[in-house]
């Protein structure tokens, strides 16, 4: 008898590659994303897709109906101010309409997928795990992270309190293919263009996006309710950005900016597209909290991931292949000569 699951997000990057991969390992899968999404890449696939408004509870009672495991991995991921109130009814009350219908229908297991953002970041040198991780992006702008963490904090408290079986995963910042809403294959368009206008401060934990959505699968199979888990980086896979942009431009033949911003600088141009973006009713490339979360060092220790859900680190330099490849496949990458 075939695994069942639904998916949310599934028209999403970290989406699209968990249902591909469920498919290829046999499951019964039903896609859900957004009214108005992009389904293009779940077209050709033997899944039941289904829209649906994850803030709307008479939309999600009825997705998780007959299904073993529910795969939550949908989420507002923008930094547009005037959109806050709309992503944290995404991220935290979506979330929790999720979790409710698992209960209605008496789901074995909710796989959420979390942001190794929750986690924090390192200032004073070291990694971060699951143990030690602890939020400290407070005050600071930074409306997606504090969503992510209200929301995992809300389903621990139905975990606990109403029996619900739902196990963390923590992703770090994904490369690979299926990037069409462009979360870091943006880098790989501005370098492109030439118009980035320096490379920024801080670094982070990079982890191709195929071998997270793996680990959503065997954290299904294998965890234990309540269990979180990393899927981020080991050591030679926590970069500053700088070298990963250095990377990403040497393979798609594109020339790097000439020097890195400095922090009051970036800052600063991060205010100024906030500015613009109230002027032009357009999001903006960057805003301040967005900003302040890019300076941290948000490096990793994802070992606990790789001996409970045999989870693997490629390094980046093959992460940013996939990603080109794709890029490239799809006809979204030319390089100029």
């Amino acid at each position: 008898m075939k695994k069942t699951c639904l998916v949310t997000g599934a028209t999403g990057f970290l989406g699209l590659n968990l249902v591909h991969e469920l498919v290829e390992q046999g499951w019964q899968v039903r896609a859900s994303g957004m009214h108005g999404s992009n389904n293009k890449y779940l077209r050709a696939l033997p899944v039941e897709i289904v829209l649906a408004d994850i803030t709307k509870p008479e939309e999600v009672l009825p997705l998780a109906k007959g299904c073993d495991t529910v795969f939550h991995v949908a989420g507002d991921t923008s930094y547009w101010k005037r959109l806050y109130p709309r992503q944290r009814t995404i991220n935290v009350d979506g979330t929790l309409n999720i979790a409710r219908a698992c209960l209605k229908h008496g789901v074995r297991r909710m796989v959420h997928t979390s942001t190794l953002d929750v986690l924090g970041a390192c200032p004073n040198g070291g990694t971060v795990n699951e143990k030690t991780g602890q939020f400290n992006f407070t005050n600071m702008g930074y409306h997606y992270g504090e969503t992510k963490l209200e929301a995992q904090q809300r389903l621990e408290n139905i975990r606990q309190q109403q029996g619900l079986d739902v196990v963390y995963i923590y992703p770090g910042f994904m490369i690979g293919p299926f990037d069409h809403t462009l979360q870091i294959g943006t880098v790989f368009f501005e370098l492109l263009k030439g118009s980035l206008p320096g490379f920024i401060p801080g670094g982070g934990s990079f982890c191709h996006v195929r071998e997270v959505a793996k680990a959503h699968i065997a954290a299904a199979e294998r965890a234990h309710s309540g269990e979180d888990f990393l899927c981020a980086g080991l050591p030679h896979s926590n970069m500053p950005h700088k070298q990963v942009w250095q990377l990403i431009a040497q393979e798609i033949q594109a020339k790097p900016p000439r020097f890195t911003l400095p922090r009051g600088a970036f800052l600063a141009y991060a205010y100024a597209c906030e500015w613009l973006a109230e002027i032009t009713n357009k999001p903006p490339q960057i805003n301040p909290g967005q900003a302040r979360y890019m300076m941290a060092r948000q490096y990793t220790d994802s070992s606990k991931a790789v001996a409970r859900l045999d989870y693997k680190v490629p390094t980046v330099e093959e992460c940013i292949a996939d990603a080109a490849n794709w890029y490239r496949q799809e006809g979204m990458l030319v390089v100029r000569k």
